[in-house]
């Protein structure tokens, strides 16, 4: 404990906060995949949340790379920052990082606990859903000012996106891709699947289009950890992992993540404390309200979100039989998909999920594919 407490006041000093007088002002909240966590009361009143990187994660030594660090940590303030100009208080509003081999750290505003789904009611469950989709759907207007597109990198001054190519030519290969795998899928699947399955996913590629002009800041990494409730029923949003990409693929991510990924990877190391099979339909509510809050009753925006969820829900497919057709699984892919058991058990229940896929909006009838 003296060397964290030596580590933790080393980081509120440098980040201009005060000096920390004693240990009982600190308060352990627990690791994520990659950092540790420590809750500290200032005297001010304030308090922080102190992060720390693991020096193992996913069974892996985590070595010191700068550029990533500074590529992650710059891309959450800029994030935070504009996610707090779209809808003050959803991000937290202090952020300080430093990168240093061994004394790497970032500060942040503590914005509360995490959702806590066993005693999340299904009206809060919808109204957290429906308040994430209309915040998503405000971020696509939102003025971003990076160049490129794709996860972050530093490029020695700031953060920008990954790819500096054409983003028009970069989907239309992505599209190809997806269409590829999946074929390949239905191929070395061991049973038969209906063919609708493939006619939709293509139908999905007609008009998916991209240009400059379309990508926006948004987040890839809003799993229910990282999804904070308030007393007065407001949510706030920690820990992103940002990219400029379509606003409507990231939607339909986010559906496809709380109604297919997070029931369905309960057995899987890095998802099982969360027990997410128990609250699968909770799970749902909160899409359901995302759906709402994002599309706003349009109509268009519903299709295109509904398309994107299927591709992200084929991809899934594809992904864990290439995982299964693999001679061993690493130490990572154990951690996060589970052993082959999990995942070949997985595999009939995402088909299944695909066949009955629901092309309809509930609401109004209307056809959504």
């Amino acid at each position: 404990m003296k060397e964290t407490f030596y580590l933790i006041d080393f980081a509120l000093q440098k980040s201009g906060l005060e000096h920390l007088k004693d240990t009982t002002q600190v308060q352990y909240l627990g690791e994520g995949a990659w950092h540790q966590a420590y809750l500290v009361q200032l005297s001010a009143g304030e308090a922080v949340v102190v992060r720390f990187p693991k020096q193992e994660a996913y069974g892996k030594k985590v070595e010191f790379n700068e550029a990533a660090s500074l590529a992650e940590y710059a891309g959450t303030k800029a994030y935070y920052e504009i996610a707090n100009s779209v809808k003050p208080g959803i991000c937290p509003e202090f952020f300080y990082y430093h990168v240093e081999n061994g004394k790497t750290f970032t500060v942040e505003s503590y914005a509360g606990k995490a959702l806590k789904l066993e005693s999340f009611t299904f009206m809060e469950a919808f109204q957290a859903g429906a308040e994430m989709g209309e915040f998503f759907r405000n971020m696509n207007t939102a003025q971003h000012g990076l160049k490129g597109f794709g996860y972050l990198k530093w490029n020695g001054t700031v953060v920008e996106g990954q790819f500096q190519t054409s983003v028009a030519d970069f989907m239309k290969e992505e599209n190809k891709e997806y269409l590829s795998d999946f074929k390949d899928f239905i191929q070395s699947y061991d049973q038969p699947i209906l063919p609708s399955a493939m006619a939709h996913l293509e139908e999905c590629m007609i008009n998916r289009k991209l240009d400059e002009s379309q990508i926006i800041f948004t987040n890839q990494d809003t799993s229910p950890e990282n999804i904070l409730l308030h007393s007065d029923g407001r949510v706030s949003l920690i820990d992103p992992v940002p990219l400029l990409y379509s606003g409507d693929s990231l939607a339909g991510n986010f559906i496809n993540n709380y109604q297919t990924l997070y029931p369905t990877f309960f057995n899987a190391p890095r998802y099982a404390k969360h027990q997410f099979e128990r609250f699968e339909e909770k799970l749902q509510t909160i899409a359901d309200g995302f759906m709402e809050g994002y599309c706003n009753g349009d109509a268009d925006v519903k299709r295109r979100v509904k398309q994107e969820e299927f591709i992200k829900l084929t991809s899934l497919a594809a992904s864990q039989l290439n995982l299964l057709q693999a001679s061993e699984l690493n130490s990572e892919q154990k951690i996060r998909y589970g052993e082959k058991a999990a995942i070949a058990n997985r595999i009939p229940v995402l088909v299944k999920r695909i066949e009955e896929f629901k092309w309809e909006d509930k609401k109004s009838g209307t056809k959504l594919a």
